[in-house]
C-alpha cells in the first residue's frame, strides 16, 4: 500500500511540473549491517576500544543490475589520561565473509583488515572472527517524505528493523586479542530505503 502511495505521489508531482526537460535520479540500497563496540577503562590512566562496522547491501541508482556492497569497518584506539597519549587507528576490508539472516536472529563476521594508524601512517593487520546473536525485541520502522520546490520534486522511503545482540569472538593483532575481558555492546539490523528526485531543467 505504501509503494502505492509514494508511486502515485511521484506521478502526480511529475506531472504537476510544466511539460519541459526533466531529469529523473533513483536511488536504492537495501541490507543487513552488525556492529560490535568493545570498551574499556584498563586503569586510572588508559582506556581503549575496539569497534566493528559489517555490511551486506545491494544499491542501484541507475539502468542495469543492483551493486553489491558487502564489507567490514574495524577501528582501534587507545588513551592515556595522565600523559594524553592516544592513537587511532582504522581500515576496510571487501574480501571478508559476512553473513547475516532477514530475521536479525545472528551474524559472523570472517576476515583479515588493514588498519591504518592515523598519527604515524604505519599499517597493522588484524584477524577477525565474531558472531553476533540477537537478544530481545526487535524494533521496526518506516518514515516517507515528499518535498517540492520550483523545478524540483522528491520523495524519499524507508524500512528497517533493529535489535540488540550479545557478540564473541576475537580480533586478534599481533597474536593478540584486542577484545579479550572488554565490555561490549551490539547490535544487529537491516534496512531497504530509496529516494527518487525529478528535476526540470
Amino acid at each position: 500500500m505504501n509503494r502505492a502511495i509514494v508511486g502515485a505521489t511521484l506521478t502526480v508531482l511529475a506531472f504537476s511540473l510544466p511539460a519541459v526537460a526533466a531529469t529523473t535520479n533513483k536511488f536504492m540500497v537495501k541490507g543487513q549491517t552488525a556492529y560490535a563496540d568493545f570498551y574499556q577503562q584498563n586503569d586510572e590512566c588508559t582506556y581503549s576500544s575496539v569497534g566493528i562496522f559489517a555490511s551486506d547491501n545491494v544499491s542501484k541508482s541507475g539502468p542495469g543490475a543492483p551493486t553489491p556492497q558487502k564489507g567490514a569497518n574495524v577501528y582501534y584506539s587507545t588513551y592515556n589520561w595522565c600523559t594524553g597519549e592516544g592513537s587511532y587507528s582504522d581500515g576496510f576490508a571487501s574480501d571478508v565473509t559476512f553473513t547475516s539472516d532477514n530475521g536479525l536472529k545472528s551474524a559472523t563476521l570472517n576476515g583479515t583488515v588493514t588498519l591504518t594508524d592515523y598519527s604515524s601512517g604505519a599499517t597493522k593487520t588484524v584477524n577477525v572472527a565474531l558472531t553476533w546473536t540477537g537478544t530481545g525485541d526487535t524494533y521496526r520502522g518506516n518514515s516517507h517524505s515528499r518535498y517540492q520546490g520550483p523545478g524540483f520534486a522528491s520523495s524519499y522511503r524507508y524500512n528497517g528493523s533493529y535489535r540488540d545482540a550479545q557478540v564473541s569472538g576475537s580480533v586478534t593483532m599481533d597474536g593478540k586479542n584486542l577484545i579479550s575481558n572488554l565490555s561490549s555492546y551490539a547490535s544487529l539490523s537491516s534496512s531497504n530505503s530509496g529516494s527518487v528526485e525529478i528535476i526540470r531543467k
